[in-house]
This record gives C-alpha cells, structure tokens and sequence, in this order.
C-alpha cells in the first residue's frame, strides 16, 4: 500500500510506528510538533538527523529536539550527508520515501507538498548493516556538541550568503558509547550469521548488521581475509586500546569480571538503544572476552575462584 499525502501519508507512519515495538528513524529535515504527532506511543529510541547549521537557522529543523530526546530517552545522531527518509522497526521492516518528519512533508499540512512512502517487508541483511553504516557514520549529539551548534545558530542574523559549517566528525566521546562494543558472541558467529542469515532470526542478524558497521569491513570476502581485516579493525578501536592497556596496566596484570564491568560503567556512555538489541551486562562482557582473546595472544581468560578473570600474559 503507497502512503500519499493529503490522503494517508501520516497516518501511514503514525501507524507503522505505534505497531512495532521499536524504532530507528531517518530523516534529514525534523520539525519538533511533526515528531510528536507520530511518536504517540514513544516507541522512537533512535533518531538521525542532518542538522545542517544552516538547516537550524533557516528553522527546516528544530534544535529542541535535543532536550525532547533526552526527556524521552531516545538517542540522537547528527549526520550532514543524511539526506534519506526513512523509519525502520529495527528488525526486518522500513516505511520510506520522500517526506521528511515536518508539517509539510509527513504532516500534511497547510499548502502541503506532494510526497509518496510505501513500506518495504522482510528486507535483508545487506539492508539491516546499511542502516548499521549511517548510524555508526553518526556523531551522538552529545550536551557539548548541542551547546557547541546552539551558540552558533543563536549568533547567526540573517540574511547571510554562507553558513558556518560543522561537518560530521566522530569525537572521543562516539567511540566511547555502550553500542560500540560487539555485539556478536564470536567473530566466526558474526561471519556464519551474515553469510548464512536466512538461518537466523531477525535479533541475531541485528547484532551482526552492527559489528560489520561498527568495523566498516567486507564480511563477503574470503573469510581468511574477513577475519585479518577484522583483527586489525577491532585492536584499532579506541575503547579495545584503552581497555587492554587497563587491564596491562595492573599489578596482576589481569581484571576480575566485576572489575571489567566497573570500568565499563565509569568509561562508556550509555544511550537509548533499541530493545531487540540491548545486551545483558554479562553477554557484554563475555562477548569482549572471546573477542580480545582471539584476536590478541597476549591476553587469555580463566575462571580461578569461579569467576572470569582475563589475563596479559605478554610478559611471560
């Protein structure tokens, strides 16, 4: 069924949106009133958004956004090359098309403009780690980044011929944040989900669709240089460094669980993710123990006492 304005554009979306239990949404303009009118059921846990800086002073978007998704426990990203249109249900589902989340486009409203969405089901792997790319292309819109493009759109007076420009750069922060660790058991589960997805459900693909963007890799490849490229992808994460540096970094030279979840807590930021893909605190932990072990020698894991510990044995 096609979604078409001045006839069932929003209420196509307000719909789509309240009848799964998640969503991702995609869209370069959003006006804030438009935003509320489809998320009745709060059910938007992430949002991406251009934020163009001249986008903000010409008013196309809303800045007050921002303390509406921190009043609503949903996750905000800013990507100035996001020009598409789109809300996924996370799994295997989208609603897309032409309108942006505004009162003209999805809304309907007024001297509306013409605009046409239909919806896409049991879409497939290569589309789930696609939408996986823009999120984690994304930067976090954190309180600092806000005040940053707040000043600025504040201090433009218009009419002015060029626009200050804050491109998309991912900050420290980014690579900090809980959805950066693995979210795959194992980088061979990663491999046989992606390759073989028709034999796994939509939650598994999920998390294999996040690990090949969060790594940016050809997971189609030989799978002896799958797994090189991989290697060399996640000992270069900024959170991996600094983690087994820690774990170097102590007398023992080892981290008990608690202790690797305690340095978790203090060193990651914690966003709204979307509910088919949280993990559990010790899905997370096990999940780096199996990955640094593998791709690293020098660290190994045993359980004395009856608990995990992780060792650097790069002394020895």
């Amino acid at each position: 069924m096609l979604h078409k304005s001045g006839y069932n554009l929003e209420k196509g979306a307000i719909d789509f949106i309240s009848n799964n239990e998640t969503i991702t949404l995609f869209s370069a303009y959003i006006k804030l009133e438009e935003l509320k009118q489809i998320n009745i059921k709060n059910n938007i846990k992430q949002i991406i958004v251009r934020w163009e800086i001249e986008d903000l002073c010409k008013g196309v978007s809303d800045i007050e956004l921002y303390h509406y998704c921190l009043d609503n426990g949903i996750a905000l990203y800013r990507n100035t090359r996001l020009h598409m249109k789109a809300i996924w249900n996370n799994q295997d589902t989208v609603l897309f098309g032409s309108a942006n989340i505004t009162g003209k486009g999805l809304g309907e409203k007024n001297n509306y403009n013409y605009e046409l969405n239909g919806i896409k089901e049991s879409i497939d792997i290569t589309d789930i780690i696609y939408f996986n790319q823009v999120i984690s292309s994304s930067e976090y819109v954190s309180s600092d980044l806000y005040n940053q493009i707040n000043e600025i759109v504040i201090n433009t007076i218009l009419p002015i011929i060029t626009f200050p420009e804050i491109p998309t750069v991912k900050k420290e922060i980014d690579y900090f944040l809980l959805s950066q660790l693995p979210m795959s058991k194992s980088p061979d589960d990663l491999y046989e989900v992606v390759i073989h997805s028709e034999d796994f459900d939509t939650k598994e693909q999920g998390f294999a669709a996040h690990d090949v963007a969060l790594f940016g890799i050809d997971v189609f490849q030989d799978y002896s240089l799958f797994k090189i490229e991989l290697k060399e992808k996640f000992n270069a994460h900024p959170f991996i460094i600094a983690l087994k540096e820690h774990i170097k970094s102590q007398l023992t030279k080892s981290l008990s669980y608690g202790r690797v979840i305690d340095w978790i807590k203090i060193n990651t930021t914690t966003v709204p993710t979307p509910r088919s893909w949280d993990l559990k605190q010790d899905q997370i932990v096990n999940n780096l123990y199996t990955w640094i072990c593998e791709f690293d020698e020098k660290y190994s894991w045993d359980t004395p006492n009856h608990s995990q510990v992780i060792f650097y044995n790069g002394n020895k």
